[in-house]
């Protein structure tokens, strides 16, 4: 069949969807891209008040262009040497025989749970580290890569090894197999994480602005909290929005030439470890480099700030500030996984509703908190009773970070097998039925992972907290910020090592070494 018929059918097929759509479905899918859309249209609205002058002067100045060739640039760079990094941890844990491999694997992972800001502050306090482009591509790359190794350790686990094997009679060597055999297999995963590297980067706050580079995010922090013009600050957040949509779009388009098998049977080979010193030799020094450097030595940095203290801790305070922290995120995380089902159903069915929905999530991943916080101040002041509370608040945990949830579960459910939903519909089961005994089941690995990246992540954010948080309410994330605001370094270690502590048990659940294949398949 020829390209274009294929396009044709997989258009009939979605039309086709869509009619047997359940209304409860599509009103989800349709909340879920109305709440989504917010915030763009709030920027569309604002930056439709701009006059033609001003509007003029902020698309063509020099500094503007000076913003997206930084951002850009930094991207980039971060992408690039995130996703190299990320993908030769994650291939020397699959395939090379190493000592304690189940604690490297968790500890390899475990710098996500690490602000940037934290980092940040971690590795300048050190003075190794200077200001600028550099040290943001250090800082960024560092704590990114995880995202990588997590989706290509995943893929590792699928690889057919009979494949390799034939390749090796034919004659190719180990990079000739990777080349050809080894990439095409695990391209999807880490496109999906180099995207997840990518709109990370575009939406970062505190390393950028810590470390004084000029990209997008904080261009717009600085042009609201100086000037208190928000027109303007639209404008850069609508050039943010267009950048992410052409990242995005790339994504999706190298993820559509890729085929996803869906089997109830497994029929690959185990891929054979490599036993050979000197690999082990070299891939243990390489992941304990990593392990040292973005792991270690920020955690012993804030353990001495915190040793070095003179005031004493006010446990009290910590505790509200650590409870608190885990309510809203885990009620923002609950919000995301019941709002990442519909669209992830609707997405894998090919509708257009699930189309454009699992967009603009991935749009509203790439906007910095500021923007979130600003389209939810606006919308939240209309209606006085949700204004200031811990509902808003968690409502915009679960928009911002609605990607990730919607990733995992996406991943999971086009994994379903098939073979065993047409069973069950053979059987005599309705959809719904169909949808909580057998395709709820198979997919609950991603459903469980995706609502702790959502968890993880709310627990860090800073902005959108610091803007829409209720009067007196303050999370660790908000009192870390408070007390480095006044250089009250020490005063603010307590808080960041109990964040770390805490974001460390979702990291580890998400990575944690005695998750068996079988389940990693489904993921």
């Amino acid at each position: 069949m020829s390209i274009t018929g294929q396009k044709n059918q997989s258009l009939a097929n979605g039309a086709k969807q869509a009619t047997d759509l359940s209304p409860i479905l599509l009103f989800a899918g349709i909340f879920t891209l109305a709440a989504a859309s917010l915030p763009v249209l709030y920027l569309v609205r604002r930056a439709t008040q701009i006059e033609g002058d001003l509007l003029r002067t902020v698309l063509f100045r020099a500094k503007t262009l000076e913003i997206f060739i930084t951002t850009l640039s930094l991207v980039l760079a971060v992408v690039v040497l995130a996703t190299l990094l990320g993908a030769g941890i994650a291939w020397a844990l699959s395939n090379v025989e190493l000592p304690g491999s189940a604690l490297l694997r968790a500890l390899v992972i475990l710098p996500v749970a690490i602000p940037s800001y934290v980092f940040t502050y971690s590795w300048l306090s050190l003075g190794f580290l200077p200001n600028g482009f550099f040290a943001a591509v250090v800082v960024l790359t560092l704590t990114t890569t995880p995202y990588v190794t997590l989706a290509a350790l995943a893929a590792f686990r699928r690889i057919d090894g009979a494949q390799l094997d034939v390749a090796q009679t034919l004659g190719l060597n180990q990079f000739a197999s990777f080349i050809r055999v080894t990439l095409p297999q695990i391209r999807n995963a880490l496109g999906a994480g180099s995207l997840i590297v990518a709109l990370y980067v575009l939406s970062d706050f505190g390393a950028v602005s810590l470390l004084g580079v000029d990209t997008f995010t904080r261009a717009i922090q600085n042009t609201y909290q100086g000037s208190f013009d928000r027109s303007s600050a639209a404008i850069l957040a609508l050039i943010l929005v267009a950048i992410s949509s052409l990242v995005i779009s790339f994504e999706i388009s190298f993820r559509q030439r890729s085929t996803t098998l869906k089997s109830s049977v497994r029929i690959t080979k185990k891929i054979p470890v490599i036993h050979s010193t000197k690999s082990k030799v070299w891939a243990l020094s390489a992941i304990l480099l990593y392990i040292t450097v973005a792991l270690i030595t920020p955690l012993l940095v804030l353990l001495q700030r915190f040793l070095s203290r003179i005031t004493p801790i006010d446990f009290a305070e910590l505790l509200i500030a650590a409870l608190s922290t885990i309510t809203v995120s885990f009620l923002g995380a609950f919000v995301a996984m019941v709002l990442a089902i519909p669209v992830a159903l609707l997405a894998v069915r090919e509708t257009w509703i699930g189309t454009w929905s699992e967009r603009a999530v991935l749009l509203v991943h790439a906007l910095p908190g500021i923007v979130m916080g600003l389209a939810l101040v606006s919308f939240g002041s209309e209606f006085p009773f949700i204004y200031q509370t811990t509902g808003l608040l968690a409502f915009a945990y679960s928009i911002l970070f609605l990607a990730r949830s919607v990733g995992a579960v996406r991943t999971s459910l086009a994994k379903v097998p098939t073979n065993l939903t047409e069973i069950a519909a053979t059987l005599g089961q309705t959809k719904s039925r169909i949808f909580y005994r057998v395709t709820l089941p198979l997919a609950a690995p991603g459903v469980f992972t995706g609502t702790l990246l959502v968890f993880l992540s709310a627990m860090k954010e800073l902005p959108a907290t610091l803007m829409l948080r209720p009067t007196g309410f303050e999370t660790l994330a908000t009192e870390i910020w408070n007390n480095t605001a006044i250089f009250r370094f020490s005063e603010a270690a307590p808080y960041a090592l109990l964040l770390v502590a805490i974001a460390a048990i979702p990291t580890f659940l998400i990575s944690r070494p005695d998750r068996d294949t079988e389940r990693g398949e489904l993921q």
